[in-house]
Order: structure tokens, then C-alpha cells, then sequence
């Protein structure tokens, strides 16, 4: 008995070793260059990645990525990107994928990690609901990904030929602190539990663009609350954005959450206000969108139904 031991142990040794030595010597630089064109060919993006290789003990690890606009306007750089699997979770049953994000200067370096679980047996029978979802962020830069949002919008095939010269004149600054954590229970979405914690520190608007002629907003307030509980997102009252000249606030957010997500009901309501300078030029464009001449600068939107298909309401 001992001798069969002695062998299944060296056996799975070999297997183990022949498997880590595959895994450090393979060719990544041809996966990299697969995957950028890959990705490159489905966003309809410019993607380079400057180096690839293992992140042990079950991973990757990529540097220096740059993903270009298909118009080449903006660009996005990501400092690395790291993506592994626990391999104790894998023996628990359970499927947990992390990745981490560094993104900034040397001088202001941010990190963000992403960890999402799923159940083995789960996958198996068709289920894609993660049982557990966390996200931790730390002093990420806005800007570099404002910007290059922004400039996507702008650019749309669909984007509002009014609004389109705004976004595009546009910046956003400061760093993304957040924490989230969520426990699902796709078969009973009641059982559900979480909180999400997300908050910009010296958030600020920039309006200063010679086209706009308007000073920045500087943030007093920018975070978003939400807890999970009894089967509902229910998003904090105190969540907004406000600065002196503009106010945007969820004065009633909740999400019932459903076996389906795309089933899961949407009750939102958005508010957002104009003041001073930016009511005085931009007013015109909420009343556009209101079809209200006296507006006053309000905008609010009312967002319900499924999520699927939500029926969306302006006034």
C-alpha cells in the first residue's frame, strides 16, 4: 500500500511540475499579441499591450496597456492589469477569479481589485450569477478614464449634436475611493446581502475649456451608498454629486432584484439642477430636453420596469 502511494505521489508531483513548467515557459508573447487583436477586432479599439507573462500561481499578468479610440482621439493607459484563479477555492467547489488594476504616475499611483465567485456546480447547470462580488479601489485617477469616456460619447454614431461639443470639452478630476461587497442568491434574491461604498476625493468639473468660458466645480460632495437588503438595491438618499453650479442627486433609487437580472425592477428617479453660469448657457439644452421654455435649469428622470427594458420619462 505504501509503495502505490509512493507512486500516485510521484506521479502527481510530475504532473504538478510538468504542468508549472508549461505554465512559466509558455509563449505569452504570442498570446499577447492574440489577444490585443483580438480585442482590438471585437471594441472596434486600438489595444497594445507592452509585456505579458505568468502571475503565479495561476495567472496573468500584463504591463504598459494602451487602448487607442477607433476615432484615435482619446487614449486610455493601464499601468498593468493582473487576472488569477485560487486554486484553494478550486478544491472548495467554488470558481474565484481576481484581477487588479494599476492606473496613474509614479507619483500618483492608484489600484483598484476586482474578486467575483462562482459555484462549480453552478456554472455546470447554466447559472451565471456570481455568488459573491467585491470590488476594492484605491485612489484611482479619474481623469485619464473620464476622458476617454467622454470622448467616446462624444464621438458615438448616435451622440446628440447638441450635447456632443459639451462632452467633448469636458474633463473630470480627482481619485475613485470605493468599496463593495455583495452576496447574491440568484434562487432567492431575498437572501441577498451587501453594501456598496464609492466616493470621489477632490472631485472637480472642468469647464475652464476656452469654448465653455466657465470655472471649474470643485465637488463638496461626490459618493454614492447602497445596501442590499430583502431582496433590493437600495441606493442612500445622500448619494449625489454637488458642486455651486450643479447638482445631481438619486432621490429614489431601488432595484428588486430577480432570479433574472434582466427581470429585476428599476424604481429610479435622477434630479439633476443647473446654477449661475451653467443655467444661464446650458439651460436652453434642459429645456430641450424637457420641452419646458421655464425649466428653470431642472432636469429630472424618472427610470422604471425591467431592467431589460426599462420605460425611461423626462419632465
Amino acid at each position: 500500500m505504501k509503495k502505490v502511494l509512493h507512486v500516485l505521489l510521484y506521479i502527481g508531483l510530475f504532473v504538478f511540475s510538468f504542468a508549472l513548467f508549461l505554465f512559466v515557459t509558455f509563449p505569452y508573447e504570442v498570446l499577447k499579441e492574440y489577444l490585443a487583436s483580438e480585442i482590438s477586432q471585437q471594441s472596434g479599439m486600438q489595444v497594445r499591450i507592452g509585456d505579458m507573462a505568468a502571475d503565479l500561481p495561476l495567472g496573468l499578468k500584463a504591463k504598459d496597456i494602451k487602448i487607442e479610440s477607433a476615432s484615435g482621439n482619446s487614449t486610455l493607459l493601464l499601468k498593468t492589469l493582473s487576472a488569477n484563479v485560487s486554486v484553494l477555492n478550486l478544491l472548495l467547489g467554488k470558481v474565484r477569479a481576481n484581477a487588479g488594476i494599476e492606473a496613474g504616475t509614479d507619483k500618483n499611483m492608484g489600484s483598484m481589485e476586482v474578486g467575483i465567485d462562482f459555484g462549480i456546480l453552478d456554472l455546470a447547470k447554466g447559472e451565471q450569477t456570481p455568488r459573491h462580488v467585491s470590488l476594492n479601489a484605491k485612489n484611482v485617477p479619474i481623469e485619464p478614464v473620464a476622458s476617454f469616456g467622454l470622448a467616446q460619447a462624444a464621438n458615438a454614431p448616435g451622440a446628440n449634436p447638441m450635447v456632443a461639443p459639451l462632452l467633448s470639452a469636458l474633463g473630470v478630476s480627482g481619485g475613485l475611493n470605493a468599496k463593495i461587497e455583495l452576496d447574491l442568491d440568484s434562487k432567492n434574491p431575498t437572501q441577498s446581502s451587501g453594501s456598496m461604498d464609492i466616493n470621489m476625493t477632490n472631485a472637480v468639473l472642468k469647464l475652464s475649456h476656452p469654448s465653455l468660458g466657465l470655472p471649474d466645480q470643485a465637488f463638496k460632495k461626490a459618493s454614492l451608498k447602497a445596501k442590499v437588503e430583502n431582496g433590493k438595491l437600495v441606493f442612500d438618499k445622500s448619494s449625489g454629486f454637488f458642486a455651486d453650479e450643479i447638482e445631481f442627486a438619486i432621490p429614489k433609487g431601488e432595484v428588486t432584484l430577480k432570479p433574472d437580472p434582466v427581470n429585476s425592477q428599476l424604481d429610479v428617479t435622477l434630479g439633476l439642477q443647473l446654477n449661475k453660469g451653467l443655467k444661464e448657457k446650458f439651460g436652453f439644452i434642459v429645456d430641450a430636453i424637457v420641452g419646458n421654455a421655464t425649466s428653470d435649469g431642472k432636469l429630472t428622470v424618472q427610470i422604471r420596469g425591467p431592467m431589460g427594458q426599462p420605460n425611461v420619462q423626462t419632465f
